[in-house]
């Protein structure tokens, strides 16, 4: 695996911010949560993912500036939705919130693709 200079890294990080700031429209009130072990739901997650989580948690959620997702039983939908919508903060790392950018609709597909990961990498 090939790592990314540093300069490079820098360079992602505003653009990474701001796409995270950008007003996005969430669902109307009253809107229901899809279902989260729908292959569409979780396919619709994956892509989200790949296009704006994978610079920190790694592919398929394996790792790396943030946190691995794969093999995350203790993680629940509702806190994915907390945490992907209100971000959070871990010694000095920090994850954004991504309430502007994604639809709440969008945030529950990423968290079913998170979901999705609980028994990548373990033993069954």
């Amino acid at each position: 695996m090939r790592s990314i200079p540093i300069s490079i890294q820098r360079g992602l990080m505003p653009l990474l911010f701001a796409a995270a700031a950008a007003p996005r429209p969430a669902l109307a009130d009253g809107a229901q949560r899809p279902d989260l072990d729908s292959p569409a739901t979780i396919a619709a997650g994956a892509k989200r993912f790949n296009q704006n989580c994978v610079y920190c948690h790694g592919n398929a959620g394996s790792g790396g500036k943030g946190a691995a997702l794969q093999g995350r039983h203790d993680l629940t939908p509702e806190y994915l939705f907390q945490t992907i919508s209100n971000g959070k903060t871990r010694g000095s790392l920090l994850m954004p919130a991504w309430k502007e950018a994604f639809s709440e609709q969008e945030i529950w597909e990423l968290g079913s693709y998170i979901l999705s990961l609980r028994d990548v990498g373990t033993k069954k």
